[in-house]
């Protein structure tokens, strides 16, 4: 198991890499978004100095705002565009994987045509990124709809070089309850990334690990599950705080549970 912390992308890149070093993590989570990392404005050979400087591995997010699975061809192929210049900044850092998201189309779509504007965007950017050292996966979003979770067994089913990204406070956010097990029994066997937070299933707060009030999920009970899976990759903690501690205990908290004491 490796622990990692995403970038802020309001941030300078490079003092990012250099905190999440300085503070132990074994890993950046790189979010190539506006507007400090715009994936096409990033100076892509300076990260890659530094993460090879402070020996980092990394891993790739796609902006959550890409909509590829829109409606429209034209928005579909302009996303794709931007998924590649995402892929092409991925390999040159020396990422491991990209991750993408979950697109959900506001409209009365059937579920074929939800999943054919995802495959159409998708299929093309893993046949590209083979030979790239650079895996393709797909996350599970935050606000995609009660039904999520079919549409992204369907989409996996007819990509079938596509990784899977489970996101733990998203999952929360689906049908009023927890839906973490269900992605880990159904595609624990494509899943490439984790990202953990907390919240209290109204919104995605990216809370501490724990700190959700009312909160019913037990952590040490989760984490055992998902090492039980068989999974002993790269696990982020995504959690947003003005107080960096919350995220030092997170980890604390996360390795404790991951030994089991």
């Amino acid at each position: 198991m490796k622990i990692g912390l995403m970038n802020r992308p309001r941030h300078e890149v490079l003092d990012e890499i250099a905190w999440i070093r300085n503070h132990g993590f074994d890993f950046v989570d790189l979010t190539l978004a506006p507007p400090a990392a715009d994936p096409h404005g990033v100076d892509a050979a300076a990260i890659r100095e530094a993460l090879s400087e402070h020996q980092l591995a990394v891993a790739v997010q796609t902006p959550r705002f890409i909509p590829l699975g829109s409606p429209l061809s034209r928005v579909r192929e302009a996303a794709f565009e931007e998924l590649r210049q995402c892929l092409a900044v991925a390999q040159e850092i020396g990422a491991t994987t990209l991750s993408t998201h979950f697109a959900f189309p506001d409209g009365p779509f059937s579920v074929d045509e939800i999943v054919s504007w995802h495959t159409e965007t998708l299929a093309p950017l893993c046949e590209e990124s083979r030979g790239t050292g650079v895996a393709v996966l797909l996350e599970n979003s935050s606000d995609a709809g009660h039904h999520q979770f079919n549409f992204i067994l369907n989409i996996m089913e007819q990509v079938p070089d596509l990784g899977f990204h489970l996101s733990s406070g998203h999952a929360k956010l689906e049908l009023g309850y927890d839906r973490f097990g269900e992605y880990l029994e159904r595609l624990g066997n494509r899943l490439r990334h984790v990202q953990l937070s907390d919240n209290d299933g109204t919104a995605d707060q990216h809370l501490p690990l724990g700190a959700a009030p009312r909160s019913t999920i037990n952590w040490p009970q989760r984490i055992q599950q998902l090492k039980q899976s068989g999974y002993d990759g790269t696990i982020t903690l995504k959690v947003f705080s003005p107080e960096p501690d919350y995220v030092l205990l997170s980890r604390t908290l996360l390795t404790r549970w991951w030994r089991g004491t």
